[in-house]
């Protein structure tokens, strides 16, 4: 019998706590009172519960930030600011975690990407429009943009926790069972290879070397031009460069990614 009220209890309790996959396409909702209530919610789950599931997570709070609506596209920053609270180390190292939300911060943003050009004569710049200037109505999402991307960048340019060496890492690397979640993934011996936007970015050195390799010009000409406009978004433009000073610091791109030679091991298993 005691079993039997155990067993009812924790069906009873594990029924009471929401379904991820039901509750995250409401951070689209037409509704900003629904949407509130969303976040607060979210915010009242525990970490672990959350960590496991930020690949799916993810995808909602991209789609809430690049929203035609504005309303919704403020409160998928705040989506976003959540989940960098809760998970923000496993958010930035995890599958299409890393270039996708950078892309959609460019995109509401507006700031402009450097992409290879298809004609030939074409500069190969594109832009996104600029929604956020010089609108009275929506004058703080601009400056509030920045600043969930700072925090972004500064979760993602962390420098990892040095661990001495000893002389059994050697054979505990042979012998025992790696902890880290796929860690031959890299070599794409049982699954078709991701693309770049798609790539795991595990280490702080692959996030940098990406970064400025896609965004780094355009983020450096956005914040200057942020900057000269004072005010809030002055305030936050300062914040954000201090964030990239602070977390790419006197970092050389690496020669992996070097535009000469980053398609010289295709079709070879590294």
């Amino acid at each position: 019998m005691g079993s039997s009220d155990k067993k009812k209890k924790e069906k009873k309790k594990d029924f009471q706590k929401p379904k991820l996959k039901k509750v995250l396409p409401i951070m689209s909702d037409a509704y900003g009172p629904v949407r509130g209530r969303l976040l607060k919610l979210l915010q009242a789950l525990p970490a672990d519960e959350i960590r496991p599931h930020v690949e799916k997570i993810i995808l909602y709070i991209r789609g809430a930030m690049t929203n035609i609506s504005q309303e919704i596209k403020d409160d998928g920053l705040n989506y976003m600011e959540w989940l960098l609270d809760v998970a923000g180390d496993n958010l930035v190292s995890s599958a299409g975690c890393w270039v996708k939300p950078l892309k959609d911060f460019m995109s509401v943003l507006g700031w402009t990407i450097r992409v290879a050009p298809t004609v030939p004569g074409k500069s190969g710049w594109t832009s996104a429009p600029r929604t956020t200037f010089g609108a009275k109505k929506y004058g703080q999402s601009f400056p509030r943009q920045m600043s969930v991307l700072a925090k972004f960048l500064e979760y993602g340019f962390k420098p990892e926790m040095d661990r001495p060496w000893s002389s059994n890492d050697l054979f505990d690397s042979i012998s025992r069972v790696p902890r880290t979640p796929d860690p031959f993934g890299y070599l794409g011996l049982f699954k078709p290879p991701r693309d770049e936007d798609g790539e795991v970015y595990r280490n702080r050195e692959d996030r940098q070397d990406i970064f400025q390799k896609r965004f780094g010009e355009a983020v450096e000409l956005g914040v200057e031009m942020a900057k000269k406009e004072g005010g809030a978004a002055g305030r936050a433009a300062s914040v954000l460069d201090q964030v990239l000073r602070n977390g790419l610091g006197p970092y050389e791109r690496g020669s992996r990614l070097d535009d000469d030679d980053e398609h010289l091991w295709n079709g070879y298993i590294i």
